[in-house]
């Protein structure tokens, strides 16, 4: 019986995980990036989430028909100033609200947790908490028709990609404890708060973690996804010491990794910023069970090198290529990846994401040359 292009596409990126796979796989990421190519205001395409929807469809199916999109990394960014919201325990400016029409979406960077707050977290967890704190970063009716929207429309949309032949491999993250707290207490101060109350940290992030990780999961099965991201953003080697990345970072990191692999998920880790030092620490995971996904920043040759077959790659063509540099530049840029770390175990795509201003012409350089290079 044949197969559908949706059932070889789940085929094919279970084969880069476990290095089988013929060529390099392609993974379109950019939640932003169809608003332009398609003529809307970033105000419509996130908020007017019928027609936001299907743009972000068209637009990919595009791409697809010059060169094949063999996954999604990310999903489309209905309300996404909610989403964030909820992630990372921030406010959010929007386009058409607090920011211009065609803007992107902002978060604010406030200390909007207080130090009493990381006694109430472990006196009486961080559900509780999370219950008292959201009236801070969101009003009532904003969640609620964030949550309407998820019901109802997300299940549809979801339908639509499967009928279309898209994978998603991202329907759904884990901001690690470092990685929420940061988002609510604000860079500097939790920065601060990681040497001068290290104990303390350590001791919240161990009440957080349990809930962050349940519900990540439980999403992630409800959805039936195969895999989904775990992320590393200010956490990230390059932003912090060795004491607080090994204390503070990794081990929720490494945790949610192994029980992402132990409920049949394959964890993407999300890793923007620089991991040079301490990428040999990945090896610590299971053999060919995890992927990590680069934003440009990490030293890929060099990862390659330390790591062998260990892990698969996903990355990592910069921001400012496919927005500013040529289709030749672009071209180069993935040639050369492949050159360095193989196809074997690669999945080709943007640094995080493409940006908002990506040229579509580059978009489909990258996947092309992804498919075609030799």
């Amino acid at each position: 019986m044949t197969k559908s292009l949706y059932e070889q596409r789940v085929e094919r990126f279970k084969k880069t995980v476990v290095f089988e796979n013929d060529r390099p796989s392609t993974a379109f990421g950019g939640p932003a990036t169809p608003a332009a190519h398609m003529n809307m205001l970033m105000k419509d395409y996130i908020f007017d989430t019928k027609n936001g929807f299907k743009a972000f469809l068209d637009y990919i199916k595009e791409l697809d028909a010059i060169a094949p999109i063999d996954c999604l990394n990310t999903i489309y960014p209905g309300r996404m100033n909610v989403a964030i919201s909820l992630l990372w325990l921030s406010q959010v400016k929007s386009p058409g609200r607090e920011l211009p029409d065609d803007a992107l979406w902002q978060v604010q960077e406030k200390a909007l947790i207080e130090d009493e707050d990381y006694d109430f977290i472990i006196e009486h967890g961080y559900e509780e908490f999370h219950q008292k704190y959201l009236p801070r970063i969101l009003g009532a009716e904003e969640l609620e028709g964030f949550m309407n929207y998820v019901m109802t429309e997300g299940p549809e949309q979801a339908q639509m990609l499967v009928e279309n032949g898209f994978l998603v491999i991202n329907p759904g993250l884990l901001a690690p404890p470092f990685e929420v707290l940061c988002g609510g207490r604000s860079m500097t101060k939790y920065y601060m708060d990681c040497y001068k109350k290290f104990d303390k940290i350590k001791e919240v992030q161990d009440v957080v973690f349990p809930t962050v990780l349940k519900q990540a999961i439980n999403t992630l099965k409800q959805t039936n996804a195969m895999s989904g991201w775990i992320g590393g953003w200010r956490g990230a080697s390059g932003m912090v010491s060795p004491k607080i990345w090994d204390n503070l970072v990794w081990p929720y990191m490494k945790k949610a990794a192994e029980a992402y692999i132990e409920n049949g998920l394959t964890p993407i880790l999300h890793l923007d910023q620089n991991w040079d030092r301490d990428i040999e620490r990945f090896l610590e995971l299971p053999k060919q069970k995890v992927i990590i996904n680069t934003d440009g920043m990490t030293d890929l040759t060099r990862a390659r090198k330390l790591l062998g077959d260990h892990v698969a790659f996903m990355g990592d063509v910069p921001a400012p290529i496919l927005s500013m540099g040529t289709v030749a530049e672009t071209e180069d840029y993935v040639k050369n990846l492949i050159d360095n770390v193989g196809a074997k175990g690669l999945i080709v795509t943007s640094g995080c994401d493409s940006p908002a201003n990506a040229k579509f012409e580059n978009m489909v350089a990258m996947f092309k040359t992804a498919v075609e290079y030799k």
